[in-house]
């Protein structure tokens, strides 16, 4: 059933007044609501607007800017993946028609020049963004459909470098006061296939509790810590329980990598084990916590 929009602002109106801790919550990857489909550092506002804030790689812009008239505020930083979510997150939106891209300019990223560059110049047949002078401007993950329908459905509000509240809030509020339509092309309820660019999504597979590992043929590791040394020794055995290697570093990725450039094992599951173990290792070393293989790493109580 199909919220009307009077309705969706009161809503919206509670959850702001009464919830707000809530809505701040959904800044990541937790949300409410079905909608964006794809996780990133953001804040939802109105859902009744057709406003959608780029803060580029300026954060604290993201909770100045007035959420009673944007849809959707949030940080790109690169002009590949996080753009490509960006994209897919406006386009599964049909009310969204505006995207004003202000804050701070990566100088490396330049995600601002890209988004200008593949409105004026598109993608080239390798998905590169033409004219972008950015490290890696490309979209390689969306169907060409989601791009020429992105292209069609906002219109870029460009105002990069704008950093300053006072005057973004204004302009942001003129665009809502607007009431623009929805794309007219997008996805409805009707009942027909969804698009390419919704239907074309990566395969999600819940994560799995791990069995217990199968021992690798060529050896197994037990992690210590050195406390005196501050290091990890990290004790390397053959199947047949003969110490053949002690391996000692003071961050987890010296150690693992040390393992991988000897060729001290032969398996996945073995491998990720041990870089998560070691991981844990080096966080109980320098957080000074208890530390045990296999077991959860605990806080000190504190009464």
């Amino acid at each position: 059933m199909k919220i009307p929009d009077r309705l969706q602002k009161i809503i919206w109106w509670g959850q702001a007044k009464l919830y707000r801790p809530l809505r701040l919550w959904r800044k990541t990857v937790g949300r409410l609501i079905d909608w964006p489909p794809s996780p990133g550092h953001f804040v939802l506002g109105n859902p009744a607007s057709a406003v959608a804030v780029c803060t580029l790689s300026s954060t604290a812009l993201i909770d100045q800017i007035d959420a009673r008239y944007a849809a959707i505020i949030g940080r790109v930083y690169t002009p590949n993946l996080g753009l490509e979510k960006m994209i897919r997150n406006v386009v599964s939106n049909p009310k969204l028609r505006y995207l004003v891209i202000c804050g701070k300019e990566s100088p490396v990223f330049k995600v601002g020049e890209s988004l200008i560059r593949l409105r004026d110049n598109g993608l080239d047949e390798t998905g590169q963004i033409i004219g972008a002078t950015a490290t890696n401007a490309s979209l390689a993950n969306l169907p060409r459909a989601t791009v020429e329908t992105f292209m069609a459905q906002v219109q870029l509000i460009e105002l990069t470098g704008q950093t300053h509240p006072a005057r973004l809030n204004p302009l942001i509020k003129e665009l809502y006061d607007r009431h623009t339509s929805p794309f007219e092309n997008a996805l409805t309820s009707t009942g027909e296939p969804p698009p390419a660019y919704l239907s074309e999504a990566p395969l999600e597979i819940p994560a799995q509790r791990r069995t217990w590992l199968d021992l690798d043929p060529l050896s197994y590791f037990i992690v210590n810590l050195d406390r005196e040394r501050g290091e990890i020794a990290l004790e390397r055995y053959t199947t047949d329980k003969k110490l053949t290697h002690i391996i000692r570093g003071r961050a987890a990725d010296l150690v693992y990598h040390t393992v991988i450039s000897h060729q001290l094992l032969t398996q996945f599951d073995h491998a990720a084990y041990l870089g998560a173990e070691l991981a844990k290792a080096e966080t109980a070393l320098y957080n000074n916590l208890p530390y045990e293989q296999d077991k959860k790493l605990k806080l000190p109580h504190r009464g």
